[in-house]
């Protein structure tokens, strides 16, 4: 384990979608934002983020992509899926460890 690890929670976007919408509706876009959506490839190549219910924004790192496609195919939620994201800092930034569906 590194020195310094955070779990993060949130309704997961794909960054194009996070980039298209008003920041002061992010959340509630998040909360409906589909899995057809997060699974097509422009949304794959943009990268996620997790919106929290308390308006946070993290956007995920490079490598947390597989794990975040993996866990949004194997839910049945349509929309609105809930990820629960643990992170720790590696060579000044935060890498995603695991990513597991709490919808």
């Amino acid at each position: 384990m590194g020195e310094h690890t955070e779990t993060v929670e949130g309704y997961v976007m794909s960054g194009g979608c996070i980039r298209k919408n008003a920041r002061d509706e992010l959340l509630e876009n998040a909360r409906k934002h589909t899995r057809d959506c997060a699974l097509m490839g422009h949304c794959l190549e943009s990268g996620y983020g997790i919106v929290t219910e308390d308006d946070r924004l993290v956007m995920l790192d490079p490598e947390a992509t597989r794990q975040v496609v993996d866990s949004v195919e194997a839910t049945d939620i349509e929309e609105g899926i809930r990820l629960h994201v643990t992170r720790e800092a590696e060579d000044g930034r935060m890498e995603t460890t695991d990513v597991e569906d709490i919808s």
